[in-house]
């Protein structure tokens, strides 16, 4: 079952996750015991990502689980994506957990029981659940969204309502948002091509993956090269169309 990566919580904990003295790990989990939930995330974190510690998933797991039943169901999600990549499927914890986490308000938890469902090929459940996301403002879950609608899983194949999904997803600063709209507008097939639109769009991608080569992430500028260079493919194609 594929799930979210790269947007999920736990990518942005590591970002601020602050540096900790060799005691730190004994208070953190002092306080997890007594029922602070912020402790509690922040120790799995640091056993999640090695930061400070010998990185343990398996105590991770036991933080994150803590701060889950305290009612951290974001971290709900978290801990079912790390069932989800290290254990077996089929016992359905990975689930349950996305499941809780939704019900809780965790629209990252939303996106990936539709997954769940989607993979089952139950697409009426799963796109339903990913309204719930992205309506949350969820970019990922308008993204998946647009791919419904794109793909005819669980509703009528809609090129407009696609586009407007992904246009969402996009204007939520999700790269993949941003190409698959200006995909679909290069395409022509479930809409009219429309190659200066996608232009913009491939354009508004390549300016998200600037900022992060700016900050030295190497891949990001290898892509955002690529999708430079679709830009002006489509540039040059609706110069073509004006003539």
């Amino acid at each position: 079952m594929a799930t979210v990566r790269g947007w999920r919580r736990l990518l942005v904990a590591v970002l601020w996750l602050p540096a900790t003295g060799c005691g730190e790990p004994s208070r953190l989990n002092a306080r997890c015991l007594a029922g602070d939930v912020a402790s509690c995330t922040r120790l799995g974190d640091m056993y999640a990502f090695g930061q400070g510690v010998e990185r343990d998933l398996g105590r991770a797991g036991e933080a994150y689980a803590r701060a889950c039943d305290g009612g951290a169901y974001d971290v709900c999600n978290t801990l079912g994506e790390m069932h989800a990549q290290s254990g077996p499927l089929e016992d359905g914890r990975s689930e349950a957990l996305f499941q809780r986490a939704c019900e809780g308000g965790s629209s990252a938890g939303c996106l990936n029981l539709g997954l769940a469902f989607a993979g089952r090929e139950d697409y009426v459940h799963a796109v339903s659940l990913f309204e719930r996301s992205c309506a949350a403002g969820w970019a990922p879950g308008c993204q998946q969204l647009g791919h419904s609608y794109e793909a005819g899983e669980g509703v009528r194949a809609d090129g407009a309502k696609a586009l407007a999904w992904y246009g969402q997803a996009c204007d939520g600063g999700l790269v993949d948002g941003c190409v698959s709209a200006g995909t679909l507008h290069l395409a022509g097939t479930l809409v009219a091509a429309d190659p200066a639109s996608a232009q913009q769009f491939f354009g508004r991608a390549a300016a998200i993956l600037d900022e992060s080569c700016q900050s030295g992430v190497e891949r990001d500028c290898a892509e955002r090269d690529r999708l430079r260079a679709r830009a002006a493919i489509a540039q040059a194609a609706a110069a073509q169309a004006g003539r």
